[in-house]
């Protein structure tokens, strides 16, 4: 009884507040003035941006979350509890202020007009870009509430921004936004050679291969008036690396350690030839970069704004975040609800999905291919499927490190990754991300599997065994991904 009671009170006060708003009366709607807003500017709980503080404010916001109304300009202004999200409590401390007594008074920018000193939710920002179907290739990888959307679509708008100098990029840097690396086949994807990272290292006259201490990367680009940078000149190896696709990465990154760890066998206890490692970064499994030496997607981010665009980030928001560089512009460059919504972003986009041709006598050829993939043992490393705590995760990688370059190349190591040792690299989308392996060196995936070496030697034998049509089939297979 007493819940229907409740239930009632609360229908109850709500229609009150739908009257007061409806009837127009200062005096009904608790009306507190307080004047115009510049373009950034706004007052704390004032939901409908209309420069007054009243009931109306509270209605809107309620509307909002639970009728599906139109969306603030001004989030941040409906935040009345600036607690950095919006729900039922920010109504609640709305009507406190008004109705009992003036108690639970907003917080800054409050009674005044002004910028948010908190920058979490955004106000009067540009539009934001439509959001795509779920799934869809550059869409987001599952149903987003409406305060999930906005940060996705926010964080798509810092991925795509071009960065000045005014703004911090630079003095050097390879790319003045994550889009300008990240496009193919849609933003968020991989790169082609032309933006290709470059690492470096010097080889020892006892053959020892080490870092140097300007490295181990050089920038390509610097800002208008900054010194080019410039390879070390005791370096005598120099490699390539190529733009990873970031779609699916969120999955990967919410992968628990223990079922990256179940496939680690770094002894070869088995005896199968296959000894990948878990790479360890300050007590978290590495997941990220082709040597696996990034631990988590904030981290990758917050390592790629600084080493790629030269944006510093707060510390406290990853541990790979630089706080401080050498130019004017004040830090950290990139505001933090900046950083949250762009890693929000890179963590929600939907891995790419499989394709399958209608033909049955096309499908039964792929069919046919995955399992010649499993048969010759190219499943050791890539691994069909991992299970996350949302479900299978098919990307086709153990994510663990293998002993698989070619013996007669020389390549840069990177943090306790052997420079040999690479990052079995996922498989999902590879038909869209030509040319392949860590360099760029395979123009075709025939090309990338008879440059696996080590580890790898005996899954490329065995596919050289097979006939040239089951060696297609297998391809087709991969094409399928």
């Amino acid at each position: 009884m007493r819940t229907i009671y409740n239930t009632a009170n609360a229908f109850l006060l709500l229609g009150i507040l739908l009257l007061a708003y409806h009837l127009n009366s200062p005096s009904a709607r608790g009306r507190v003035e307080f004047g115009g807003n510049p373009v950034n500017d706004f007052i704390r709980g004032d939901s409908n941006d209309d420069g007054e503080l009243n009931v109306s404010d509270a209605v809107f916001t309620l509307s909002f979350l639970f009728i599906g109304d139109e969306q603030p300009e001004c989030l941040a202004a409906n935040d009345t509890n600036d607690d950095g999200t919006i729900n039922i409590t920010d109504v609640i401390r709305t009507l406190n202020f008004l109705f009992i007594g003036g108690v639970d008074a907003p917080p800054a920018p409050f009674p005044d007009p002004g910028a948010d000193p908190t920058r979490d939710l955004g106000c009067r920002e540009p539009p934001l870009p439509g959001l795509p179907l779920v799934g869809k290739l550059g869409g987001p990888d599952r149903e987003l509430d409406r305060l999930e959307a906005i940060s996705w679509q926010r964080g798509k708008l810092v991925f795509n921004q071009f960065f000045s100098a005014n703004e911090g990029l630079g003095p050097l840097f390879n790319g003045d936004s994550c889009r300008g690396c990240h496009l193919a086949p849609v933003m968020g994807g991989a790169g082609g050679l032309d933006v290709d990272v470059v690492r470096f290292a010097k080889r020892e006259d006892n053959g020892d291969i080490v870092q140097l201490d300007s490295g181990p990367a050089v920038s390509r680009l610097a800002v208008h008036g900054a010194a080019r940078d410039e390879l070390n000149p005791e370096a005598n190896i120099i490699e390539t690396r190529q733009t990873p696709s970031l779609l699916g990465l969120g999955l990967i990154d919410r992968l628990p350690e223990a079922v990256l760890l179940a496939n680690a066998d770094p002894e070869d206890a088995n005896g199968d030839g296959i000894s990948g490692r878990a790479l360890m970064i300050n007590g978290r499994i590495g997941r990220f970069g082709h040597k696996a030496s990034i631990p988590s997607l904030a981290d990758f981010c917050a390592d790629a704004f600084i080493n790629e665009i030269g944006l510093t980030v707060n510390g406290l928001l990853a541990d790979f975040a630089v706080e401080v560089d050498t130019d004017s512009v004040s830090d950290p460059e990139l505001a933090d609800q900046d950083f949250v919504d762009l890693v929000f972003f890179s963590a929600h986009l939907a891995p790419p999905a499989r394709s399958f041709p209608e033909n049955p006598s096309l499908r039964e050829r792929i069919n046919k291919g995955e399992d010649n993939f499993n048969d010759v043992g190219c499943a050791g490393c890539h691994v069909s499927e991992l299970n996350g705590e949302e479900g299978p995760v098919a990307a086709f990688s153990d994510f663990l490190l293998h002993d698989v370059a070619n013996p007669d190349r020389l390549n840069v190591p990177e943090a306790d990754a052997e420079p040999s040792e690479f990052r079995t690299a996922p498989l999902w989308g590879v038909r869209e991300t030509a040319p392949y392996l860590h360099d760029g060196s395979a123009e075709t995936l025939r090309d990338a599997i008879l440059l696996h070496f080590g580890e790898a030697s005996a899954a490329k034998d065995a596919f050289n065994a097979l006939s040239f049509d089951e060696q297609s089939k297998l391809i087709e297979f991969l094409l399928s991904l």
